[in-house]
């Protein structure tokens, strides 16, 4: 993405700069002060939490030598005759030595008997007579799993920051975990302002739309590592604004709105922060749709103020409100997954922003990249298109003519791996 502000060709004042997207989450994350608190979460559970300081191995990783396949451990070297001595399964204990004409027959995971050269896989031996023998020579430490080979004790397994998977808690298990330290879950307050707006289910009249942003919102927030409080429909009105967003900041780590961060005569919110003791400062990003943001802190709470068209404030939310809450748990900072594409439609557009649009992926170039279509006619107010899409394709700001076969960024809904 363009690093440097950008004037806004779409409006008169040049003086009024707009920030890129790097910039404005690079201030967003200055705002952040790390979560200190942590606690122990058993494992399983633990996954999308964020682990709280370094975890070292308690034991070696495997605990034991052991085999790699179904088999005879050997004694010694050769295409030879090995005496069959025994049966070794997972969870034995060896007992005794093998002498170097001896052999035992071994199973996947068993510890390997004390004085075992290698093993041989069953398919790749001949056996006779009480007696193994191989196929060929077999090397030293063939098919041998060595105590410590994966993990040493003590070793570091999930450093601080980590967001922690099934990766993760399967190999703090093996290690002897059973609990995981994790930051405490970050506390973020939703609510939504507008005359306008009614919640499902309440009476509708003229002029009146349901707010779909808050409901998004709290999806979007739907995870393992955080605690949402719904603070449900705020009017225009600067003084309730203001109280509620003062008794928010008081335990939350986030407060996120939208909507009334514009410049008309009923969008209080930037008032309503000042007035709540805080401070705050308009933001507005180099890209379309979400050019309006206001960032800002209330007390310890970080303020984030986004746009009130639901397109508008997903692609918001999506780009600077996760960086904020990766920084607020102290996790390793990931940037979003954006691929190389290409275009296959036709497209004039007036240039001076990135421009983001819903699109579906509907073939595969000669080069390998994928091919976007659009999804519906643009609209920050939009809903269809963003149900229908794939992910979300993206114009640079320069760019004011794309063909088929133009390159495109996208950024995909989906990871197939859910990791």
């Amino acid at each position: 993405m363009e690093s440097k502000a950008k004037f806004d060709c779409c409006d008169n004042s040049q003086e009024k700069r707009l920030s890129s997207v790097n910039d404005t989450v690079s201030r967003a994350v200055s705002l952040c002060s790390k979560i200190t608190e942590f606690e122990d979460v058993p494992l399983p559970g633990a996954a999308g939490r964020v682990n709280f300081g370094e975890t070292v191995s308690l034991f070696s990783l495997p605990i034991h030598d052991h085999s790699a396949v179904d088999g005879y451990a050997l004694g010694g070297s050769g295409k030879k005759a090995f005496k069959i001595v025994g049966l070794m399964i997972a969870g034995d204990c060896p007992k005794g030595r093998i002498a170097t004409d001896e052999a035992v027959r071994i199973m996947t995971g068993a510890p390997t008997p004390n004085g075992t050269r290698s093993v041989v896989m069953q398919e790749h031996a001949t056996v006779s007579d009480g007696c193994v023998v191989p196929n060929f020579d077999v090397p030293e430490g063939d098919n041998i799993r060595r105590a410590g080979e994966d993990v040493q004790v003590n070793q570091s397994l999930v450093r601080s920051g980590t967001r922690l998977d099934a990766r993760h808690t399967a190999l703090m298990t093996a290690s002897g975990y059973q609990t995981a330290c994790v930051v405490r879950k970050i506390r973020v307050a939703v609510l939504s302002t507008g005359n306008e707006l009614r919640d499902t289910g309440v009476g509708m009249g003229p002029g009146h739309i349901f707010d779909t942003n808050r409901p998004m919102l709290r999806t979007l927030l739907n995870s393992n590592a955080v605690e949402t409080t719904d603070l449900g429909i705020i009017k225009d009105d600067l003084g309730a604004i203001s109280e509620t967003l003062k008794e928010a900041a008081g335990d939350h780590d986030l407060i996120i709105t939208s909507g009334g961060v514009s410049v008309g005569e009923e969008d209080h919110l930037k008032a309503a922060v000042v007035a709540a003791g805080g401070s705050i400062e308009g933001w507005r990003m180099a890209i379309k749709p979400g050019k309006p943001i206001a960032l800002g802190k209330i007390g310890k709470a970080v303020y984030l103020g986004l746009p009130g068209n639901p397109l508008a404030c997903f692609v918001d939310f999506l780009l600077v409100g996760r960086p904020v809450l990766e920084a607020l748990a102290g996790a390793v900072q990931r940037a979003p997954l954006v691929l190389n594409a290409r275009a296959a439609f036709g497209w004039q557009r007036r240039p001076g922003r990135l421009e983001f649009f819903p699109c579906n992926i509907v073939g595969t170039s000669q080069e390998g990249f994928p091919l976007l279509e659009k999804t519906g006619r643009a609209g920050s107010a939009r809903l269809m298109p963003l149900i229908e899409a794939d992910g979300l394709g993206a114009v640079t700001a320069g760019c004011s003519s794309i063909e088929p076969g133009s390159e495109l960024k996208f950024y995909p809904f989906r990871a197939d791996m859910g990791l």
